[in-house]
């Protein structure tokens, strides 16, 4: 789920490039109107990549952040990843956009060692039994 000040970001900057493409529109059959024209489609295109970033940003450090959550809760402390889990966690407030995805197949791979790790845990039968 979208949380709601970023759908009404979304929502202003949408209605916003709205307002300036039915702006391009009145004037596509004016000759004189051409560099506004081009400004607007710049403005424009800033403000859907401007919101498809912050939409992006949203959903990916979300994911991560679920999964940095879930690995540091799930290691007990001899896991094996607890390097990597405690860089991913460290890291996670100054990663910039581009490099969440990257991050996130990180966590992705220490979950996947972690369920691994438990499950082997689980099955091997303890000394004292």
């Amino acid at each position: 789920m979208i949380p709601h000040d970023l759908t009404q970001s979304i929502k202003v900057s949408l209605k916003t490039a709205t307002g300036q493409l039915g702006y391009i529109l009145s004037k596509l059959d004016d000759a004189d109107q051409v560099e506004n024209i081009l400004l607007q489609l710049k403005a424009v295109q800033s403000m859907l990549a401007k919101t498809t970033y912050e939409l992006l940003d949203d959903a990916y450090r979300k994911a991560l952040a679920e999964r940095i959550s879930s690995a540091y809760q799930s290691c007990p402390g001899n896991c094996g990843n607890e390097e990597t889990i405690e860089k991913l966690r460290k890291l996670f407030p100054e990663l910039r956009l581009e490099e969440v995805p990257e991050k996130l197949r990180e966590a992705r791979m220490v979950e996947e060692e972690l369920k691994k790790f438990l499950s082997e845990r689980l099955d091997t039968p303890s000394p004292r039994d």
